[in-house]
Order: structure tokens, then C-alpha cells, then sequence
């Protein structure tokens, strides 16, 4: 993975944990189920953006 490949992974990384972590705000009240729906966010862009960008990158 080229090194804008990789900062391009970390930027998409933290605006879905932010994004995730205002959809926790929403849905509950609770922190554990908030901090949950963000990391859950975060794995779930983690690995469709890896795996977007290896196809991408093998032609």
C-alpha cells in the first residue's frame, strides 16, 4: 500500500469513527453502545476501503 493509499485509509478512518460516533449519539444514550456503533464504523470503512484500493491497485 502506497503512502497516499495509507493517509487516504487513516483520513476515511477517522471521519467514520466521527460519523459513527454521531450515529451512536442518535440511536442511544448509553456510551458503551455508542463508542460500539463507531468502532463498528470504523472496521466495516476499514476493510471495504482496503479492499477497494488493493483491487484498484492490481488492475
Amino acid at each position: 500500500m502506497t503512502r497516499s493509499q495509507q493517509i487516504t485509509l487513516g483520513l476515511a478512518l477517522g471521519f467514520a469513527l466521527f460519523l459513527g460516533f454521531l450515529l451512536g449519539l442518535s440511536v442511544s444514550d448509553q456510551w458503551i453502545v455508542v463508542i460500539l456503533i463507531a468502532l463498528g464504523c470504523g472496521f466495516i470503512t476499514r476493510f471495504v476501503l482496503q479492499w477497494f484500493l488493493k483491487r484498484r491497485s492490481h488492475g
